[in-house]
């Protein structure tokens, strides 16, 4: 196949030349349009473990690869010794920070996890559930009744944008500087912009922490400041790093799958009608349409050389979990490319797993169910725009840059 081809050296010395395959994230005509499509051709032909000497996350450099859903959670799960010392920064690291808790390792990791924990469990969103529902209709308001709209623009950002915004004590009027932020440091800026727009993050950061410390209120910002790490009150660099982490959550991450998960739905009418018709299934839905559209590829260091069923790894190699290939493991998922909203069983590793799981699964899948329930409560059967192919983000996070939507808006509530 065109996208994928054994290589020759240059590999490591250790790693066997019948494990190298030259694949890279984002790359190929395809990826624009069909990115899911260019992983099930993945799939096929992959062994559970591969050497690609081309990794986008680190320029020049390849990676280990793993595409089962038993090795990936055993690089996971085991921090010791596939470690998570991360930063994040744009590609000539000049902005560079170390996300908290996610760029550290236990026992580190378990005092700043536990700053959020409370901040995201259950009981924290069970609080801000009517505003869920508030902000989910208001944006559904402003395009309802005209029978169209660019889901990724009018809904997939700013419904779970707004809410970020107001868990963290953020300005709302700030919003569109925020998304403009979001897509030019994540998705479409060059190298330039990045660095740009991380600065300018940094000061906007910085510059809210301060008032928060004068004019402390009811959101997550100010609950950190009152937080203490081994009895001491934490920096505001420690804030600013726990901060920059969730910005990247809270305005990224959950935009991607509400538009893979909408995509899906557009594409497949019988699902959204058995949707419609049975909506106590809207959760296990949710579960399942995250399963088939796992979009968050995650990396570990090696910490120490360490032999890895049989294949030698050495001290630093990088060793990324592709989503989407261990969430369609036939051995942990029977008919993997089925979505079965009955579903019986679905350990699925869209939010991650081990001591790293996503922090705010909780908030995201209110966010997902909620905005799926009023979506098809007010909007009658609904696809992608005649004549138009939705486009996908080629590096960052897996993304659609756009998702233009049609129904019979005298049907719509």
């Amino acid at each position: 196949m065109d996208d994928l081809a054994a290589v020759a050296p240059p590999v490591p010395s250790h790693v066997p030349p019948e494990l190298v395959l030259d694949f890279m994230e984002g790359e190929g005509a395809q990826f624009a349009t069909d990115p899911f499509g260019v992983f099930r051709k993945l799939a096929k032909v992959a062994p559970p473990l591969f050497y690609t000497p081309r990794d986008h996350r680190v320029i020049g450099a390849g990676a280990w690869m793993v595409t089962t859903a038993d090795y990936a959670r055993e690089v996971l799960q085991n921090p010791d010794p596939f470690c998570n010392s991360v930063r994040y920064s744009s590609d000539d690291a000049v902005f560079a920070r170390r996300l908290l808790p996610l760029g550290v390792d236990p026992p580190e990791h378990i005092k700043y996890r536990s700053l959020l924990a409370p901040l995201f469990s259950p009981k924290a969103i069970d609080r801000i559930e009517k505003d869920v529902y508030r902000v989910a209709n208001e944006h559904i308001d402003e395009f309802a009744k005209s029978g169209r709209t660019d889901f990724m623009q009018t809904f997939s950002r700013v419904f779970p944008g707004t809410i970020f915004m107001m868990m963290m004590g953020m300005p709302l009027e700030m919003k569109e500087q925020f998304f403009y932020w979001e897509e030019k440091f994540f998705h479409d800026g060059t190298n330039d912009e990045k660095r740009q727009v991380g600065m300018e993050i940094h000061g906007f950061l910085a510059d809210l922490i301060k008032a928060k410390r004068k004019n402390p209120g009811d959101d997550v910002i100010s609950a950190l400041i009152d937080s203490r790490v081994d009895g001491e009150l934490i920096s505001d660099e420690i804030i600013y790093d726990l901060s920059f982490l969730l910005y990247i959550a809270g305005l990224d991450t959950v935009n991607g799958g509400l538009g893979h998960i909408w995509r899906y739905l557009a594409d497949h009418k019988e699902a959204q009608a058995e949707l419609r018709a049975n909506p106590e299934l809207i959760r296990d839905g949710i579960e399942e349409m995250l399963r088939a559209h796992s979009w968050i590829a995650v990396s570990r260091v090696l910490k120490r050389d360490h032999d890895f069923h049989g294949v030698e790894m050495k001290k630093d190699d990088r060793v990324v979990v592709l989503a989407e290939l261990p969430c369609w493991d036939p051995k942990d998922f029977p008919d993997p490319f089925k979505v079965d909203f009955h579903r019986a069983n679905n350990p699925h590793l869209a939010f991650g797993g081990g001591v790293h799981r996503c922090a705010g699964s909780h908030l995201a899948r209110r966010e997902l169910r909620i905005g799926l329930a009023e979506w098809l409560r007010r909007i009658p059967e609904f696809g992608i725009e005649p004549g138009v192919t939705p486009t996908y983000f080629t590096d960052g996070l897996l993304s659609l840059r756009n998702l233009p939507l049609v129904w019979d808006g005298s049907k719509a509530i």
